[in-house]
């Protein structure tokens, strides 16, 4: 094998430890949000699968709420300035408003199953098998449950504010 060659694989397999390195660490940014971080899986598929359900609607319902605060900057500023107002703008608002307002539905009938569930998910982490996992079980059940309530709580502000800013989307919409 030629040096050239050498060099060049060297290069490559470094180029390619470089970009899975880069997508764990981006991974790994999307695991936590706010001061909650998705735990490691136990091994389990039932408790995996539960705390990765939480954490998933835990993610959405606070990128939904980011994004109405997006929303609501934009319609703010409309509402300063209602003669320069950008209609086309503010009817990708709209759309937008109503397609979160179905991800929001959805997030909550997921939301209400899985919590539903939690009660017996706690009572069979208590009792998992092998002993030496139900520790583990009991902690990321336990902080799956709070990813839920936070959810629950992010998702009632976020259909509250819905509506609201649905309302004021229409409003500005009507001084065209």
């Amino acid at each position: 094998m030629s040096a050239k060659r050498k060099i060049r694989i060297s290069v490559i397999l470094v180029l390619s430890l470089l970009m899975i390195n880069s997508m764990n660490l981006i991974a790994q940014n999307l695991d936590s949000y706010g001061d909650m971080k998705r735990p490691a899986n136990i091994g389990n598929s039932d408790f995996d699968s539960f705390k990765n359900s939480c954490f998933d609607i835990y993610y959405n319902s606070h990128k939904l709420d980011k994004n109405l605060k997006v929303i609501e900057g934009n319609l703010v500023k409309y509402a300063d300035d209602k003669d320069n107002i950008d209609f086309e703008s503010l009817g990708k608002d709209i759309e937008a408003l109503k397609k979160s307002k179905e991800s929001a539905k959805e997030l909550s009938t997921d939301l209400k199953a899985l919590d539903d569930k939690s009660t017996s998910m706690v009572k069979n982490a208590k009792n998992l098998k092998p002993r030496t996992k139900s520790p583990k079980a009991v902690k990321n059940t336990n902080n799956s449950i709070k990813a839920l309530n936070d959810a629950k709580v992010t998702l009632k502000e976020v259909s509250e504010n819905q509506v609201t800013l649905l309302k004021t989307a229409q409003e500005l919409l009507g001084d065209k």
